[in-house]
């Protein structure tokens, strides 16, 4: 009699397991609201990109008291004063030392999410969307001659939001950030996607000067 409870006792708890693992409402005609959440920057690392570029913020609002007011124009002349000497004083406050803003943990993570995002299709968008391969220096304005790369929605989805007037761009294969205030690149991630069909990397190019003049000698 024993046994018999106690086989009767197993078959009854089974199927109180599984209804506890069956969803609330398995109808697949009602709409499902399940998001995979990807981690893409740690808790820690993020704080701190979030950290460096409110204290950039903080500054560039410090060094604007006493300039005119910028105000909407259509001169040109104008705005690019405005732009240039607002360049100048933050050049001279924070100098030119590029990870001010990417810190390496910051950067690693980024050059991580982009070589599993940045798939070919993207990465031929940004080629032939962008100003290609030209050098950019930290403080340094972003000539109005070369076109700002539009950046792909899905990539921006993975990025920290950034405040007002300030943005994400590609130039070529370097992921920056641009002071559109003040027209400026104040950060930059060197080659941050990976593609060997845009143009040789340096350390490709001392490779092959290397093996020319070893075969001239």
């Amino acid at each position: 009699m024993q046994l018999r409870k106690l086989i009767i006792g197993i078959l009854l708890a089974v199927p109180l397991a599984v209804t506890a693992q069956t969803p609330a409402n398995p109808d697949p005609r009602q709409p499902d609201f399940t998001m995979v959440v990807q981690a893409t920057f740690d808790a820690e690392t993020l704080a701190d990109f979030n950290r460096r570029i409110q204290d950039y913020v903080a500054l560039r609002s410090r060094l604007e008291v006493g300039l005119p007011p910028l105000v909407v124009t259509t001169d040109a002349d104008e705005i690019e004063r405005f732009e240039h000497r607002l360049a100048e004083r933050i050049d001279d406050a924070r100098g030119s030392r590029r990870g001010q803003l990417f810190a390496p943990a910051m950067e690693g993570q980024l050059k991580r999410m982009l070589g599993v995002q940045a798939d070919p299709a993207t990465v031929a968008l940004l080629m032939d969307d962008g100003p290609g391969e030209i050098d950019v220096d930290i403080n340094e304005t972003y000539s109005k001659k070369y076109p700002l790369a539009t950046m792909p929605p899905k990539l921006l989805l993975l990025l920290p939001d950034l405040p007002k007037d300030l943005e994400y761009r590609f130039v070529g294969r370097h992921f920056v950030l641009r002071d559109v205030r003040a027209n400026i690149i104040i950060d930059e991630v060197p080659f941050a996607i990976r593609c060997r069909d845009c143009v040789p990397e340096p350390e490709e190019e001392s490779d092959d000067e290397d093996e020319a003049a070893a075969a001239r000698r």
